[in-house]
């Protein structure tokens, strides 16, 4: 029973720069140590077999350090095998990382743009698999037919996708990988991941990346354990998704309605923290709803990580004022003209600018009452 590690889409080298150079410095050194979480695993659990199904690396070029350490790690596990499948990322260009590395002998990468088979006699599994040599890859790279062993556990490893018929990062359907009766195909290239999901007799999964890297991906991240076996030609196996990330990103509303002090909205941005049961292991985008005072102070910037107990937070105030429109319609100050000319927008049926109307009013009324505008 080959016990198999699939993963992929790790983008080490990625230069996280949403955050200042000292926490840029510090996620890119969190993402190594997210690649030796992976190694840590595979050796734990006794994987035979590691597959990266793309974008190992954030782009071709790869600093010494990164390299060091992947190499090194490959060759602390002698008896695991790691194919490697480049992606639009990483293509086997070239001055790619992938041509000009000497790599240990149990570590097998595809370089051609055609399909091609890695056998593993020893625990009765083949591989399939091709690289990108350069960004794109708008062919279907299973056009020509070819036969399985099928005695064998038979893989498919790709950099995919599955979703996007006019995509052009290979374009497949499962039936596609399905129609050559392989057992498992080892998905990479869409971060989300993805439950186990079935095309015929193919099983087929995306990993996701094993460490988000911005708020489009959200969540915690892992890759995928199986305990694979083939009996008279029928393969069976047992999923397991292991969490691989340091951190994650994750995103949330906080109802502010009736607060007005910096501390008030702090305090309910921490109570929503803990209750989600996220800590210092989070990257957090807070989005601050409901209506408030004209005169309540929540500065953007005003709410800190301390505050909300994470590592990053980014605070958005999406409040509108409460105001007695009426009112402020029959007005005859300037208080009642600049209402006057931002109600159709305050109307619009676009949140955006109903945002921003609303933010407007918001300090024009503080300017002409003599207030403080943060």
């Amino acid at each position: 029973m080959p016990k198999i590690l699939h993963v992929g889409d790790i983008h080490l080298d990625s230069p996280f720069s949403l955050f200042d150079v000292e926490k840029s410095q510090a996620r890119r050194q969190e993402l190594r140590g997210t690649f030796s979480t992976i190694m840590m695993y595979a050796k734990m659990k006794e994987a035979d077999l590691v597959i990266i199904a793309g974008d190992l690396f954030d782009s071709e070029f790869v600093t010494r350090e990164t390299m060091n350490l992947i190499v090194s790690q490959f060759a602390a596990l002698p008896s695991c095998r790691f194919v490697i499948t480049p992606g639009n990322h990483d293509p086997a260009a070239p001055k790619s990382a992938y041509l000009k590395t000497k790599f240990p002998k149990n570590v097998y990468v595809f370089k051609s743009e055609n399909i091609e088979k890695i056998s593993f006699d020893d625990i009765g599994v083949d591989v399939y698999g091709f690289a990108y040599i350069e960004e794109k890859y708008e062919r279907n790279p299973l056009f020509e037919r070819f036969a399985l062993d099928n005695s064998k556990i038979n893989i498919f490893a790709a950099h995919t996708d599955i979703y996007n018929r006019n995509s052009t990062y290979c374009p497949l359907k499962p039936a596609d990988f399905a129609a050559f009766g392989f057992d498992y195909a080892a998905l990479g290239h869409i971060h989300a991941g993805g439950a186990i999901e079935k095309e015929g007799g193919t099983y087929y999964a995306y990993s996701g990346c094993p460490e988000g890297r911005s708020f489009d991906e959200c969540g915690v991240k892992g890759g995928i354990f199986i305990n694979a076996e083939k009996r008279g030609g029928v393969f069976k196996a047992e999923f397991e998704h292991p969490r691989f990330c340091k951190k994650h990103y994750e995103k949330i509303e906080v109802d502010v309605s009736g607060m007005k002090t910096r501390d008030e909205a702090a305090e309910a941005v921490k109570k929503a923290t803990v209750e989600k049961g996220y800590g210092r292991d989070t990257l957090l985008r807070v989005k601050l709803c409901g209506v408030v005072a004209p005169n309540a102070d929540f500065a953007e910037k005003s709410i800190t990580e301390e505050d909300a107990g994470v590592f990053y937070i980014e605070v958005e105030n999406c409040t509108l004022p409460l105001l007695d429109y009426g009112e402020l319609e029959n007005d005859i100050s300037i208080k009642g003209a600049v209402f006057r000319e931002l109600l159709p927008m305050l109307e619009s049926d676009d949140e955006g600018e109903r945002k921003k109307a609303s933010m407007a009013l918001k300090y024009a009324l503080a300017a002409l009452e003599g207030g403080e505008i943060n």
